[in-house]
């Protein structure tokens, strides 16, 4: 019996097992594949590559275009000659430079600028008369046309600061001085010191709710016929040449059962339309 040694007593290495040879209709093996993957990426990262290349041409070419047409003044337009509406008391060219002050814009706009009407947006809300801007629109040719929705005046408030009077809009925000003009009511309230400039709420919950009451009045076209607002204990009292009328709670802070404000309106606007009659109790439901 073999035991795998030789005759020195040494182990004998073993004999490497013959490789079994693949059947002779299974596929050959593929060659080259690799070398044609990195042919097609190659290709892939030039497209790419070219591509890149043409966009920061044109993209360099409309930037130089777009400088050149600007040297020549064609697209420039002044400040002072963007077309838009003005606040009540104030001239347009007031208006639009104290905007460029506040902004610290520049005295010319180029047509060609793409972010001309998002700048010019910002420009105009940050002035204290300005609610909302609509619309901007800034195209060669046409100019610059700028929409705007303004604060209105609603209410004269006692400032303990200027010891004058400032005006509010509905939402109690403090709005430039205007001179010559009185057509609104007078909160008759302890002067209490105001914001630190125009276009912050009045920090007074008294002159907030007058401010509300105010808008309502003004909504209805009342506010020539009211002198002043005063409030006794939660109720509002609104001052007339005719008479005062109780008017409730201020707008949004009726109790159960108190009329809404259009219907006060209404009943406040029927009195004032009939004088001589006794002034009415808007706090009572109408039958």
């Amino acid at each position: 019996m073999s035991s795998g040694k030789s005759a020195s007593g040494e182990e004998k290495p073993a004999k490497r097992s013959k490789a079994a040879k693949p059947p002779a209709d299974s596929p050959a093996p593929v060659r080259g594949r690799g070398r044609s993957y990195s042919i097609a990426g190659l290709f892939v990262l030039l497209g790419v590559s070219l591509g890149g290349l043409c966009w920061l041409g044109l993209w360099g070419l409309d930037l130089r275009v777009r400088t050149d047409l600007d040297k020549t003044g064609a697209y420039q337009v002044p400040f002072d000659q963007i077309e838009v509406s003005s606040p009540r008391g104030m001239g347009r060219q007031s208006f639009l430079e104290e905007v460029r002050f506040l902004s610290g814009g520049s005295d010319t706009l180029s047509l060609l600028d793409r972010d001309l009407p998002a700048r010019l947006s910002a420009a105009f809300r940050g002035h204290p008369w300005v609610a909302e801007v609509r619309s901007v629109s800034a195209l060669p040719g046409s100019g610059v046309r700028v929409d705007l929705k303004f604060r209105d005046p609603v209410l004269r408030v006692p400032d303990s600061g200027g010891r004058t009077e400032r005006l509010v809009d509905p939402a109690a925000i403090l709005l430039p001085r205007v001179e010559g003009l009185r057509d609104w009511p007078v909160l008759e309230a302890e002067p209490e010191r105001g914001p630190a400039a125009p276009g912050q709420p009045w920090p007074s919950m008294v002159v907030a709710e007058a401010a509300r009451l105010a808008g309502v009045l003004a909504s209805g076209n009342l506010s020539g016929k009211v002198r002043a607002l005063r409030r006794m204990g939660i109720d509002w009292i609104i001052s007339t040449p005719q008479g005062d009328v109780r008017w409730g709670r201020s707008p949004g802070l009726e109790t159960a059962g108190e009329p809404p404000p259009a219907d006060k309106v209404a009943a406040f606007s029927a009195w004032l339309a009939n004088p001589g009659r006794e002034p009415p109790d808007l706090t009572a439901p109408r039958r």
